[in-house]
């Protein structure tokens, strides 16, 4: 199969699909000329996936009595346990035990999409959704802005004051200091989506590439040989997760921080 192609390609009427959506909406203007829907069915196939286990999970545990007793073998129940527990342990070393709770549904459903989304790339004959720029810069885009938008409404109006380097005596705003100050934090801002979303799909494109390469070179053995590969990419597939979902806690406790932090802080002491 070429590279970064995907068992989608060979789903009936693929091409007409691309035609028809393309004459409607124009071709991708993300990292391909043409519009190709793999990426797209992937990140459906991956929210399938993840709907099917959230509802094998729930069956397990609506029953709150029969819910408090653990599992002894592994299950889905287990696995989205591990996960979120590991991402909810991850959150309080950055926030607050509360805010990471609140965040919890936000940063916990990227893990899981983009955890799950890697993983896809393992299999033989599939392409990771987030080997395409369309599929991580959105993700990064609703990281940054939720963000954004968490920011203002914890500090309101007073959030743009972060925006001018913490400047609070007035003075200082009729200097040019506090406007170039401006447009660098807009400019590291925008630059937050940039490295998040080119980080994972640099990461997942290249580890794609190298199992793709092997499994092409080697014909007649295609599972033992690119097997250490494939156990690489296990561990790519994990970090890279990792990675993104420690960036957004900093993200968004940089923006729900600031002068309320900064508050707690002296009062602890």
């Amino acid at each position: 199969m070429p590279e970064h192609q995907s068992w989608f390609r060979f789903l009936p009427n693929y091409e007409e699909l691309c035609a028809i959506l393309e004459g409607r909406v124009g071709a991708t203007w993300i990292s391909s000329q043409t519009l190709d829907l793999q990426h797209l069915f992937g990140s459906i196939l991956v929210v399938l996936i993840l709907f099917v286990l959230g509802l094998l999970v729930w069956l397990k545990v609506r029953d709150a009595k029969k819910a408090l007793l653990p599992e002894e073998k592994l299950t889905p129940r287990t696995v989205a346990e591990l996960i979120t527990e590991m991402v909810l342990g991850q959150m309080e070393s950055q926030m607050s035990p509360k805010e990471a709770r609140y965040f919890l549904p936000l940063i916990g459903s990227c893990a899981f999409f983009i955890l799950f989304s890697n993983a896809l790339g393992i299999i033989p004959g599939f392409a990771p959704p987030t080997s395409n720029l369309n599929t991580t810069l959105a993700l990064a885009v609703v990281i940054v802005v939720s963000a954004e938008i968490y920011g203002f409404r914890r500090h309101g109006f007073g959030y743009l004051k972060e925006f001018f380097g913490g400047l609070r005596e007035w003075y200082y705003y009729l200097t040019p200091l506090p406007y170039l100050i401006f447009v660098i934090e807009i400019i590291s801002h925008v630059a937050r989506m940039l490295s998040l979303s080119i980080r994972l799909l640099g990461n997942m494109y290249a580890d794609h590439t190298v199992v793709g390469v092997f499994l092409t070179l080697v014909p007649f053995v295609p599972v033992f040989v690119p097997l250490p590969v494939q156990l690489l990419g296990v561990l790519v597939v994990v970090v890279q997760t990792a990675v993104f979902c420690l960036l957004s806690m900093v993200y968004i406790s940089l923006a729900v921080g600031g002068e309320e932090g900064e508050e707690h802080g002296a009062h602890s002491h």
